[in-house]
């Protein structure tokens, strides 16, 4: 593969912040509420500490291969052909959730912002930005998103301090009136949208030393912390009931802020933080498929299977979203199962088989140059 720019740590933390929230701000908190009612916020903790248990392990893996993404030490574990199948199941994950987040995108807006809008159109647009922005390149969307990070935690700072007068403390109380089993099925729920396991792609691109595992777990706290707050904010103000009925209660929260009658109505502002981050986070994920499908075939550039992919992911984003009921039904029952296959058992598998056969480094390099 050809040799790419190094990402700043400070960029890769931004990245993985951006990540974390990504499509989780809009849709966890109903999901939380659903499963674990007043007791949300407490799966939300649970789902964030787990979260971060398998980005260790996400730091021990990449560590021992610190030049190859996930997909070639897939191929360096395994040997060539059962590391290509394996990493063409990381690929095609990939797509699947970079497919499911443009649905999601696409029926968030035609629904809520724009609801005389094809939703095909929305998805189409949004394609065409990304596939734009990975042609660019990582750098050139990785600074956008480092230029609009402190817009982020402006705007989220508008959005959650004028709602602390409302914040109703009796919403989140008696603390695990149903039990402890909700709260941990609501925080595994929580864990199973997060799929950090994509940022392995660009581990490597990262500048080399501690900086960047401390990048990665920071990066994933504060991510965690935004979602927590949100989380909190959402069964606080809204009532576990109301948040759990709402498909999108980040969005109803924001439509609750009103100071004086001259601060409301902001809920552009939650508009704007969401696109940004699932904008962000769609981009890493195609960019991820784009990357590992040309080592997969061992082509030095990516671009070429851009616009393909993009046009494929279109197809797939209409066929996986047929309707609201359908995707919250499967995000509740099937993701997570199907998503803990590629975010934890593939990664603890090829850990183990690293150790058992002493791979290393060096042998990992000298394999793929």
């Amino acid at each position: 593969m050809r040799k790419q720019a190094f990402l700043e740590v400070r960029t890769f933390t931004v990245l993985v912040i951006f990540f974390t929230i990504g499509t989780s701000i809009l849709i966890a908190p109903s999901g939380l509420a659903a499963e674990a009612k007043q007791d949300g916020w407490l799966g939300c903790i649970i789902g964030i500490a787990l979260n971060l248990l398998v980005v260790l392990l996400y730091v021990v893996l990449a560590e021992r291969y610190p030049g190859l993404s996930l997909v070639q030490y897939c191929e360096a574990v395994l040997g060539r052909w059962l590391g290509k199948a394996a990493g063409l199941l990381f690929v095609a994950f990939f797509y699947l959730l970079a497919s499911l987040m443009i649905g999601d995108l696409g029926f968030f807006l035609a629904s809520q912002i724009m609801p005389e809008t094809p939703m095909e159109v929305v998805q189409i647009l949004f394609i065409i930005v990304v596939g734009l922005a990975v042609r660019a390149g990582l750098a050139v969307y990785s600074r956008a998103a480092e230029i609009f990070f402190p817009w982020l935690l402006l705007l989220l700072a508008v959005l959650i301090v004028p709602l602390v007068p409302k914040l109703q403390l009796h919403n989140v109380t008696p603390v695990l009136e149903y039990g402890i089993k909700p709260v941990l099925k609501s925080g595994f729920s929580l864990f199973g949208l997060q799929e950090t396991v994509v940022m392995l792609m660009i581990y490597p691109l990262v500048s080399k030393g501690k900086g960047r595992i401390r990048g990665l777990v920071l990066g994933t706290a504060i991510g965690g912390f935004v979602l927590f707050i949100i989380t909190l904010w959402s069964i606080a103000v809204l009532g576990a009931s109301l948040s759990a009925n709402q498909l999108f209660p980040a969005y109803t929260l924001a439509k609750n802020i009103n100071i004086g009658h001259f601060l409301e109505r902001v809920e552009g502002v939650m508009i704007f933080i969401w696109i940004l981050s699932i904008f962000v986070k769609i981009a890493i994920t195609f960019h991820s498929v784009a990357l590992g499908t040309a080592q997969l075939f061992r082509v030095s550039d990516e671009k070429p299977f851009v616009w393909p992919l993009a046009l494929g992911m279109l197809a797939i984003s209409l066929i996986c979203y047929p309707n609201t009921i359908y995707v919250k039904d499967f995000l509740a029952k099937n993701w997570t199962p199907f998503a803990i296959v590629f975010m934890v058992l593939l990664p603890v598998l090829l850990l183990c088989m690293s150790m058992i056969r002493g791979h290393d480094a060096k042998k990992s390099n000298h394999r793929h140059p």
